[in-house]
């Protein structure tokens, strides 16, 4: 059964609900809103059997409305930072809005995917949301007549596969991710530096000093990156590291290891909280994810859930994307989105006790 309930009033009056999905066969639960195709929250026990909500956001739907932290929320057209704020696509140039210095970040932080209201489409049989999103000719910087879809389904065993599509009537760029925040030990349990990450990645993009790829891929050996082995978020974090510092932490796309264009989901990252015994393990189609350990998280309890207050590290992201500034070099991996091949990429997060 999916539950729907009211979640507020965006701008224009337009109201905004929430729905909430429960697995069958487990106890784990998936909040989403229609606002921005937003992950609200994620319920499931830890190894005593205590439930907790291990995502972090906002008790209220004025919290999302300026969310610069992107709280949960679908990125796109356009995932990750942008040099120069251009694309060019079939042969034209196209802009996006500078909000980084001379660079982009995520389209557009005021106008993008994630502060819209989508339409939504309920499938109870398959514990199912399908959000809706329309994307006129030259909107939001990029060319073509484009529909988003942002499908999040709850399976009996209480994994969660999020899928992105858009289909489009011209060529045109699409690397949209989701960039919800992890605490396993419960979203308002402070740092995550205790937690431990295994990222099936050999290679790393390191960035410049502006945070836009550095244009080379890079061997995850010798590094604070190499953690397909598994480490503590912590021990990177004090790492003497140029990228750590450039990052105030991680915040870099690591390769995950077997992409293949239309291939099924693969394991990209395991994580488990010591404390509380709660797995994460994620799976992906896309050719990396970026991993960001909120370095500039700083919210106080004015709206958050819970009254909780967000530091620096008080989360960590796993943001499946194709290589951030990958239009500037034709040699890696592409986003495929055209009339004849729309863009489809999936997510699964599976949750567990160690």
């Amino acid at each position: 059964m999916i539950e729907v309930s009211s979640f507020g009033t965006a701008a224009g009056g337009t109201p905004v609900c929430a729905y909430t999905l429960t697995a069958a066969n487990a106890p784990v639960s998936v909040r989403v809103m229609d606002f921005g195709a937003t992950i609200l929250g994620i319920t499931c026990p830890d190894a005593q059997g205590n439930v907790a909500d291990i995502v972090l956001g906002f008790d209220a739907l004025e919290g999302y409305f300026d969310n610069p932290a992107c709280y949960g929320a679908t990125i796109g057209p356009v995932a990750n930072r942008t040099a120069g704020a251009s694309l060019d696509i079939a042969g034209e140039t196209w802009h996006l809005v500078a909000n980084e210095g001379p660079n982009n970040l995520h389209t557009d932080l005021v106008h993008g995917l994630h502060k819209r209201v989508w339409d939504a489409a309920v499938d109870e049989g398959a514990n199912r949301v399908t959000f809706t999103c329309r994307l006129a000719h030259g909107e939001l910087g990029l060319p073509g007549e484009r529909t988003v879809t942002a499908t999040y389904t709850l399976d009996a065993d209480g994994a969660l596969t999020l899928t992105y599509r858009v289909d489009t009537d011209r060529p045109t760029y699409a690397n949209i991710t989701n960039h919800t925040y992890f605490n396993l030990a419960g979203h308002a349990a402070g740092s995550v530096r205790e937690q431990r990450v295994a990222v099936h990645a050999v290679r790393y993009l390191p960035v410049r000093e502006d945070s836009v790829s550095a244009g080379e891929i890079a061997p995850v050996e010798g590094t604070p990156f190499d953690l397909a082995a598994g480490a503590a978020l912590g021990s990177g974090l004090d790492a003497d590291d140029l990228q750590i510092a450039r990052g105030h932490g991680y915040d870099h796309c690591l390769c995950v290891f077997g992409f293949e264009p239309g291939a099924a989901p693969r394991p990209a990252l395991d994580a488990v909280d010591p404390a509380s015994g709660r797995t994460l393990s994620i799976c992906i189609t896309h050719p990396g994810a970026h991993l960001y350990t909120g370095n500039w998280l700083g919210d106080g309890p004015a709206l958050t859930k819970d009254g909780a207050t967000y530091g620096p590290q008080a989360g960590f992201a796993f943001e499946p994307e194709y290589y951030p500034d990958g239009v500037h070099h034709p040699a890696w991996p592409q986003p495929v989105c055209t009339p004849d091949h729309p863009y489809e990429e999936s997510i699964v997060y599976r949750f567990g006790i160690a």
